[in-house]
């Protein structure tokens, strides 16, 4: 499942990201593979991500590529 397909509210775990570039850019943000977050947001074509230590707003083209489990 992608980022882009989930629901405001649901807890997730990134399990890959399937571009090399986008992974660094967010591990300088700090999200990595393996990381747990909550989706707090998503409007205006912007996913608005919680982990433990900041948010991060990814756009949709972006989030895409990001390989997603729910958590329950």
């Amino acid at each position: 499942m992608t980022l882009e397909k989930c629901k405001s509210g649901e807890k997730i775990r990134v399990k890959d990201i399937k571009e090399k570039n986008l992974n660094a850019r967010l591990l300088s943000l700090g999200l990595c593979k393996g990381d747990d977050c909550t989706i707090e947001n998503i409007a205006n074509g912007n996913v608005l991500l919680k982990t433990l230590e900041t948010k991060i707003v990814i756009s949709d083209n972006l989030a895409e590529k990001i390989e997603i489990e729910v958590l329950k």
